[in-house]
């Protein structure tokens, strides 16, 4: 596209083979460095299932400079984040950093291509995680049924086998298999650094040269070829698991990356199952109402692709119904062609979405990594929008008629474990987890971790100065607040509409109706009747999103002006019709028990209406089945009225505003809009929370173990202080992996994943503490002991360095606040909610380092305390 001719990926290869890609984007100063290897778990041998995630992991436990703790403790101080990939075709590590740190990432990245140790008792450890990981995994029962399906659909190629690996196989892997692997496969030769961001090429080549130039290339290394026999055939896989909810979905072999159809192939996904207007929504939401979520993807695996139809059925017998009326929409398609208005609207759709990748550096480096391993092609990332459209119609067609055929069909599906069935599963489980604790016993770390060492020679820098965006301010003639800034980044717009009323509005007998209000709100006006809304928006490649208190549109700069008449329209004239209340209705209910089948989900809503007990932040925001049921229209509407009204109301539009007279279009578009005041809820007194134990029966394989208990406002005077501990306590907005709690998992391996936060939610009203894990049944004990001696420990010493990397921490990612025209939007409303000067991100580094060590022990005393925390257990108890 023209937009993009002054834009550009530079390339340069090294003498010892290294492939370096870099993308200058100044917008913020941070970098993000990706460094993919050609390698994943298609090329793992057998008895060996999982090595090359188990090395993704141990890359990260030490050099022969580098000790455990270093590399975590080196990106902690310098500000940024780092983290790692495996997939069946690559593995890549990636650091994101300020400006003024990025090039320290290069020599981590390099040490760790050639001199990774690898030492045995780091490895037990780890080992623990990953199979803990494993095991939460299981739990992901989306996950788990894709990678059940790709398993079933490539007998004869290593896709067959899960990229995790099986558990039979990490229990026997030692440190010698582990250095081969990487020893073969961990050299320039297969490898591309790719850097986006605040940077310059010139002196980004020289940094990747001086820091690689001296590791020697493996000249004999050659990737090995895999073969698939395709064949007429179609799989069948059932899961029976405790769900309420089922889920189908239906795969076809597709062809893989190397082919280059992503862009067709995406437009298709928006013309067949991918919004509101897209032919299965439309027939089977909409018209025959089987359905109450259906979507389309693919995987785009580098040999083979799979093309996925997810959907959850209202009725568990009219699965083969549905799947008769997507046999039936494709070969309509096939028959009869694509129609130019459902064309264009998925070109306009594929075209919005990708421009949303040129607004994240972390995002555009993992495009131009994936891409430019799967086809060579090093400039993807601007001519991915470049596929003549003239030639779509017929491939597209082709590729549908020749891929998504019912004889190449393979389904999978979840269904509610029968009642007779559940002792077996019980049984099976229980089987699993006692060969887990007889193996993982003799798999044992008695060394501490090993603190860091290199870290200390590391010297921070003065960070790279900014002006902080800041938005023009006015007031429309209905009391309508608005901010507005100009970011010419990228030719789109975001909209963010904020109310006062929120879902803790709802009456008690009533909760979820706001969210239900809001779910109908795209569901058709009285100038644009049912579905016609969303095909309008769609038409014009817009993205529309409402939730309780929200309205969010992402349009193209130059369809401001009708994006603005389609909100006010949004605003003022739903049509609230039967039908669609009926088809929402049940969507919702769908939703509710989608998400009561997920204990990461929902247990954050189990701690809150214990610690807001008799308080309207305890709501369920989606309320229940029962109260959803009986909703009624009048409710509805009555909702509508009271709270999608101007009054204290924040509309925040952030984009390429330069073509508009911003002022003069509000006021002839949203100016007009009319709506009643909203009162302010007279919040009653919080309650103290009492240690008390609440335990949630459901069967899973592993445990979520939950913390939570009261915090503070936004607007406490103690806010700042809590914030700085968070970092430190929990990993805070930099999800930094030397918290506390990320070093109680190094040392135990007692679980894969643990974090929270010690404000969560902080509004108008005191926010939660809510920490929480997933640990296996046999570890619950141990994990609930170390976690609650870690909180109670937690204000016994905090050092200075500690505090300090914590106040740059939140510095220097002030300006991740910045980066998207959704986010930068986002920015500015909160800063007007809560009052707060225009001046705030340039004074916030001043108010931050003025925090002392003993403030923050005296805030934190405060609120964190075993004796003050709800402990929640969700599973097989």
């Amino acid at each position: 596209m023209a937009i993009f001719s002054d834009r550009k990926v530079f390339k340069k290869l090294l003498d010892n083979g290294m492939t370096v890609l870099v993308r200058p984007n100044h917008l913020i100063p941070k970098v993000s460095l990706q460094l993919w290897y050609n390698v994943g778990s298609k090329d793992e041998q057998s008895g060996q299932r999982g090595i090359a995630h188990l090395i993704e992991h141990m890359i990260f436990k030490g050099t022969k400079k580098l000790s455990e703790s270093d590399i975590n403790m080196i990106v902690n101080k310098l500000s940024g984040s780092c983290n790692a990939f495996t997939s069946y075709d690559y593995t890549g590590y990636l650091f994101d950093m300020p400006t003024h740190h990025w090039h320290e990432a290069l020599p981590i990245m390099a040490d760790c291509m050639r001199n990774c140790t690898f030492r045995q008792e780091f490895l037990n450890s780890e080992m623990k995680a990953v199979v803990q990981e494993l095991k939460m995994y299981r739990d992901n029962y989306p996950s788990v049924l894709i990678e059940s399906l790709i398993s079933g659909i490539f007998p004869d190629h290593p896709y067959h086998f899960p990229i995790i690996g099986f558990k039979q196989d990490l229990w026997n892997l030692k440190r010698d298999p582990l250095q081969s692997f990487y020893q073969k496969h961990y050299i320039p030769n297969n490898a591309t650094l790719v850097i986006v961001g605040d940077i310059e090429p010139d002196a980004a080549f020289a940094q990747a040269n001086d820091n690689f130039k001296l590791i020697k290339p493996d000249l004999s290394y050659k990737k090995e070829s895999f073969y698939h026999h395709l064949d007429l055939l179609t799989q069948s896989i059932t899961l029976y698991r405790d769900v309420q909810q089922p889920m189908v979905m239906l795969a076809y072999v597709v062809p893989g990356a190397r082919a280059n159809l992503d862009y067709p192939m995406d437009v298709l996904s928006w013309i067949l199952g991918s919004g509101k207007s897209s032919r299965l929504q439309k027939k089977l939401i909409d018209d025959l109402q089987l359905v109450t979520e259906l979507d389309t993807f693919t995987y785009d695996l580098f040999d083979y692709g799979v093309f996925f139809i997810y959907f959850q059925p209202k009725k568990i017998d009219d699965i083969d119904m549905i799947i008769r009326v997507v046999n039936d929409e494709l070969e309509s398609l096939v028959t009869n062609g694509i129609n130019t208005r459902e064309l264009q609207r998925a070109i306009k759709k594929t075209h919005v979405e990708y421009l949303s990748v040129l607004e994240s550096n972390q995002k555009q480096a993992y495009v131009i990594g994936q891409s430019y391993l799967a086809t060579g092609n090093d400039q993807f990332l601007f001519t991915y929008l470049d596929y003549p459209t003239e030639q779509l119609n017929q491939v597209i067609t082709s590729l549908v008629s020749t891929y998504l055929r019912p004889c190449l069909m393979h389904k999978g599906m979840i269904l509610p474990i029968k009642e007779q069935d559940k002792d077996m599963w019980l049984v099976i489980q229980r089987e699993s987890d006692a060969e887990d604790e007889k193996v993982l016993k003799q798999i044992t770390r008695d060394v501490p971790v090993e603190q860091g060492s290199h870290v200390h020679t590391i010297t921070t820098q003065q960070r790279k100065s900014f002006n902080f965006p800041r938005p023009h301010k006015i007031q429309l003639s209905n009391g309508l607040t608005v901010l507005y800034y100009h970011n010419p980044n990228i030719p789109t717009i975001d909209a963010l509409l904020t109310f006062k009323a929120k879902s803790y509005y709802d009456p008690d007998n009533l909760q979820g109706l706001t969210n239900f209000m809001s779910g109908l709100l795209d569901e058709g006006t009285q100038h644009h009747p049912g579905n016609e809304f969303s095909q309008t928006l769609e038409s014009l490649g817009m993205s529309l999103s409402c939730g309780a208190g929200y309205i969010t549109l992402n349009m193209l700069s130059a369809d401001l002006q009708r994006g603005l008449e389609l909100l006010k329209e949004l605003t003022t004239d739903a049509s609230f019709d039967e039908d669609a209340i009926e088809k929402v209705r049940a969507q919702l209910i769908s939703d509710i028990k989608d998400y009561w089948d997920n204990p990461s989900e929902f247990a954050i809503q189990l701690v809150r209406e214990q610690v807001y007990k008799n308080h309207p932040y305890s709501k369920k925001a989606m309320g229940d089945v029962a109260t959803v049921q009986k909703i009624t229209r009048e409710n509805l509407i009555n909702a509508y009225k009271h709270s999608i009204t101007p009054d204290q109301a924040i509309l925040t539009i952030v984009g390429d505003l330069e073509a508009y007279d911003i002022k003069s279009l509000l006021e002839k578009t949203l100016g007009t809009w009319k709506g009643q005041p909203v009162p302010s809820i007279a919040f009653p007194a919080l309650q103290k929370v009492n240690a008390q134990e609440i335990v949630y029966p459901i069967n899973r394989d592993q445990i979520v173990l939950a913390f939570g208990g009261l915090s503070v406002a936004r607007s406490n005077p103690e806010f700042d202080k809590i914030l700085l501990f968070d970092q430190i306590f929990t990993g805070g907005v930099l999800g930094s992996m030397s918290s506390r709690l990320f070093q109680l998992r190094e040392q135990s391996g007692l679980f894969y994943t643990i974090g929270g936060s010690l404000l969560h939610h902080a509004d108008e009203q005191p926010g939660m503490i809510f920490i929480k894990t997933i640990v296996s049944l046999d570890r619950l004990e141990e994990a609930e002991q170390a976690i609650l001696q870690t909180i109670d420990s937690a204000t016994d010493h905090i050092e200075q360095h500690e505090l300090e990397q914590a106040q740059y921490g939140l510095i220097n990612s002030m300006v991740d606040n910045f980066e998207s025209n959704a986010s930068i939007a986002a920015t500015f409303s909160l800063l007007e909610r809560f009052k707060l000067p225009a001046d705030y991100f340039d004074k916030r580094p001043e108010q931050l380092l003025k925090i002392t060590p003993e403030q923050i022990k005296a805030s934190v005393k405060n609120i964190l305390n075993s004796n003050s925390l709800i402990r929640l257990k969700i599973g097989r108890m």
